[in-house]
């Protein structure tokens, strides 16, 4: 059915030809009829389950006639006769992947989509932007509460071309493209629906209007990096929030600290990302290249599809939106994190700082409680403070941190290494330790991707000594954030992993030692639980055995 809908291939018009899909299609709209949410394995009768999930795989849209499904169940309601169709000319630049129409299909009646401009950039429409793992068909807890497949395929538009679509559940229409980006597109859209979208401050009244009349089930905000897709309620709650208060606002919110902020800490550069000279100076510097990052993200503000929000472009959460909590930020962030992380750490340790570093801005920007999470900054002193005297320091430190630790111990470590490089005076703004890693990163695996690449680059990466073998097949996690850390940093990172007794090999020791940088000091900062996002430079502690907390 996905194939046919690709290729346009309108079965019901081709006479004498595909009768087998004909019953199959004509299958999925009779028990489509029956359907009644929510069901679940354990108390629904097994061939009335499977008349709906065989219906679920039966949609096929490329067709004019396709009666709405009567219970969508917590998707949509089905019912639309309070709405009388539309037509719409959109004009929109192309960006990758895909950017919301903010048009809306209404279940069972047909769209029509004509493409209207010349540019060298393919599109595809698809309907809503939900993930078939965010229905959970055999889960207990979140249960089969609506169809499967709510997003619908992706179906190519050419120049001067018009395409119709029937869908049975309706929902936002979607662009998407092909690249290159910024370039001119416009579309009419014939017998839509208008729900609440928001993209621009003229948008405001008209949105805020639509929120409260309730027509429709969803609502989208699109700002030119990060757009929301959302339930009708959570848009509700999200324009609500007291720290936004209008769309425009959670708009402003959005960019700022979904966009801009999180992308600076990656190591990003691109429209609506801050250009940071002791990013941008020192990669310049060190001949490297900072990645370029020009596409939209997405939220799902719906139902998550793993636990209570679940990572991806676009990644979806049980929450309603907001620019400034940490699950938000959170998601988001896995799709920055990188790959590398010390030995024994486990994804979560990563993750984090993007959040923080928001948090941070936020607390900085309004004066207002930015809701960190707590680290156990005191805990982990005491642990470095008992490994002192003990007979096999690093040993002591493993057994009792790192065999042990969850991803807030890593995190901690991290932010007690960006307060140290602050506190040097080698970074105005510690965050951005983060940033130069993942610059770095970037360019030490552009670099190893062949040998004369490498001989090339690995005096300006710190890897002198480092033969192209060595790296091709990949170094040590641990030597590789020692050397990064150190030539990020201009300080010998070697005494102050030890104090954590982080293990990494002879060679790696010895490539920091020819670096001839002077030791990064054994020192810690005493900041109690989530005030590292209020401001660093907080009290030092001697890591000596005697001072205490």
């Amino acid at each position: 059915m996905n194939g046919l809908d690709k290729d346009k291939v309108n079965i019901f018009t081709e006479d004498g030809s595909y009768r087998l899909y004909k019953l199959l299609a004509l299958l999925g709209d009779k028990y489509r009829e029956s359907v009644q949410f929510p069901m679940d394995t354990a108390d629904t009768d097994d061939t009335t389950f499977m008349k709906s999930f065989y219906a679920d795989h039966a949609v096929y849209n490329y067709r004019t006639i396709n009666p709405a499904q009567p219970d969508m169940g917590n998707f949509s309601r089905s019912d639309f006769s309070h709405i009388t169709p539309t037509s719409k000319s959109i004009d929109m630049e192309s960006k990758v992947s895909f950017r919301s129409a903010g048009v809306y299909a209404l279940p069972g009646q047909t769209v029509q989509i004509t493409r209207t401009d010349n540019s060298a950039v393919g599109t595809k429409i698809f309907i809503n932007s939900l993930r078939p793992i965010s229905t959970w068909q055999y889960g207990q807890s979140f249960g089969y509460k609506r169809p499967k497949y709510l997003r619908s395929v992706e179906v190519p538009v050419y120049s001067g071309e018009t395409i119709s679509l029937t869908s049975p559940y309706g929902g936002p229409i979607q662009v998407q493209f092909s690249g290159p980006n910024d370039l001119p597109v416009s579309f009419t859209f014939d017998k839509i629906g208008e729900h609440p979208y928001w993209s621009k401050t003229d948008d405001s009244f008209s949105f805020s209007q639509k929120l409260e009349d309730g027509d429709y089930d969803w609502a989208e905000l699109a700002t030119p990096g990060f757009e929301v897709h959302s339930t009708l309620v959570k848009m509700r709650e999200s324009v609500a929030n007291v720290r936004w208060g209008t769309a425009e606002a959670l708009a402003e919110g959005t960019t700022r600290y979904m966009h801009n902020l999180p992308h600076v800490l990656a190591g990003f550069q691109g429209p609506g990302i801050d250009v940071v000279s002791e990013l941008h100076d020192f990669a310049e510097t060190n001949g490297w290249t900072i990645s370029r990052l020009d596409k939209v993200k997405h939220v799902n503000s719906d139902t998550s599809g793993c636990g209570y929000g679940c990572s991806g472009n676009p990644y979806d959460t049980n929450w309603p939106f907001d620019p400034i909590r940490h699950g938000d930020i959170h998601e988001l962030g896995h799709g920055l994190q990188g790959k590398r992380r010390f030995n024994g750490w486990e994804n979560h340790t990563m993750t984090n700082f993007y959040p923080y570093y928001s948090k941070s801005h936020y607390w900085n920007d309004r004066w207002s409680n930015p809701e960190c999470q707590a680290l156990p900054f005191e805990r982990m002193f005491n642990i470095l403070r008992g490994s002192v005297n003990n007979s096999d320091p690093a040993g002591y430190v493993q057994t009792n941190l790192w065999d042990s630790m969850g991803w807030a111990e890593g995190a901690g470590m991290f932010v007690q290494m960006m307060m140290a490089v602050q506190e040097e005076g080698i970074l105005t703004d510690g965050w951005l330790l983060r940033a130069r890693l993942h610059i770095l990163e970037r360019e030490y695996d552009r670099a190893r991707k062949n040998s004369s690449t490498w001989e090339a680059k690995r005096d300006n990466l710190g890897f002198s000594s480092y033969a192209f073998d060595s790296v091709a097949s990949g170094i040590d996690n641990n030597d590789w954030y020692l050397i990064a850390l150190s030539y990020v940093t201009g300080r010998d990172f070697t005494d102050y992993l030890d104090m954590w007794g982080i293990p990494y090999s002879n060679q790696a020791k010895e490539q920091v030692k020819a670096l001839g940088y002077p030791l990064m000091p054994r020192q810690y900062y005493r900041v109690n639980d989530a005030d590292y996002c209020y401001r660093f430079g907080w009290p030092k502690l001697k890591v000596d055995g005697i001072q205490s907390w």
